[in-house]
């Protein structure tokens, strides 16, 4: 049922972004945004990069940086503290911090432009690029996806340092904090952000939101 909810949502959302993209989303500059950082005292992180090859007609994914043993006790003593959270549902995702889909019919144009024909392949890349905050690199630069059916990101910030305003104390403004968190996109070398609106699953610590082309994007508000 979850698993339907979220597809329903984000479906909306790609009709939402059909109208509105984020050509039309306000601009912040990098100075202005803030973005989530790691929990200090989270194990080293399993990997810092991830690759796999994206096919015409096969649904593919990337599933980047499973979490350590040590890391899933402290995941699951967090989950006891979310209202309506349900342990089977941490533990369906407890190794990720990404997971990036890209659908059968979701390859649309390569960074050249050009159309992509069936059975052709590209590998995707998705690296972190500061491991001390939620900011990550796709390439190629350039890949874009069917406006019809787009690819899927989602980052799960169990690991995040909850603490998001930096006061030392994780309370109700922390908590105020969480429910506007967003995935953000940039086009470098630009320094403006831009807010893709996607859906914070606040119970499972997700993101989700449907990707048009490649670039960076980091977990903000």
């Amino acid at each position: 049922m979850r698993r339907l909810i979220q597809r329903l949502v984000l479906l909306a959302l790609a009709a939402c972004s059909d109208n509105a993209g984020p050509a039309t989303a306000p601009a912040v500059p990098t100075s202005q945004l803030h973005f989530v950082l790691q929990d200090p005292a989270a194990p080293p992180l399993a990997a810092s990069s991830g690759s796999f090859l994206a096919k015409v007609g096969e649904n593919r994914e990337l599933r980047l940086l499973s979490f350590p043993p040590d890391r899933i006790r402290v995941v699951l003593n967090r989950a006891n503290s979310k209202v309506g959270m349900k342990k089977k549902e941490v533990e369906a995702a407890l190794e990720l911090k990404v997971r990036f889909e890209v659908p059968s019919d979701g390859l649309w144009r390569k960074p050249d432009g050009s159309s992509f024909q069936p059975g052709e392949e590209i590998l995707i890349t998705v690296t972190i690029v500061d491991p001390a905050r939620f900011v990550f690199d796709f390439e190629p630069t350039g890949l874009q996806f069917n406006p019809s059916d787009q690819a899927r990101l989602k980052i799960y910030y169990y690991n995040a340092d909850h603490d998001f305003n930096g006061d030392g104390t994780v309370d109700a403004e922390d908590a105020r904090i969480e429910s506007q968190l967003d995935i953000w996109r940039r086009e470098p070398p630009d320094t403006v952000w831009f807010r893709l609106g996607a859906v914070n699953f606040e119970s499972s610590e997700e993101l989700n939101a449907n990707i048009a082309s490649f670039t960076d994007h980091a977990v903000a508000w």
